[in-house]
């Protein structure tokens, strides 16, 4: 008889409960390059900021689906402008949309493994991702 020993997963509150462990990148992306960031754990927080000037516009998504224009599922940072949120996620998608940006971010991190998070897609029900 197998036994159905617990696993971390992205509901599992415990790895929230702690602080995170730091993850910090910095890069340059120009005008409709596409980067994106995979992180070996969950995040617990993001913080996303645009180091370029203020013609240079980074977009961020959660899905390389969801940056395109027709969907519309990510959000814009303007040159010097931030985004900071406690948000689970295994990776992020960053996209140019003028200028060459220069971005930083910062991810605090928990115990839980990428394989066991969750698939993030439109096509598995989860609305404004892409």
């Amino acid at each position: 008889m197998a036994l159905n020993n617990p696993f971390p997963h992205e509901g599992f509150v415990p790895a929230y409960q702690v602080s995170a462990m730091p993850y910090v990148t910095s890069s340059v992306i120009t005008t409709g390059e596409i980067k994106e960031i995979n992180f070996n754990t969950v995040s617990r927080f993001l913080i996303i900021k645009n180091n370029g000037p203020s013609t240079a516009v980074l977009s961020v998504g959660f899905t390389r689906l969801g940056l395109t224009p027709g969907n519309s599922n990510y959000f814009f940072l303007s040159g010097s402008e931030s985004f900071t949120a406690e948000l689970r996620t295994d990776r992020l998608f960053l996209s140019g949309s003028s200028g060459t940006a220069n971005f930083t971010i910062v991810a605090g991190l928990t115990s839980i493994p990428s394989k066991n998070f969750l698939m993030i897609t439109g096509s598995n029900g989860f609305g404004g991702v892409g």
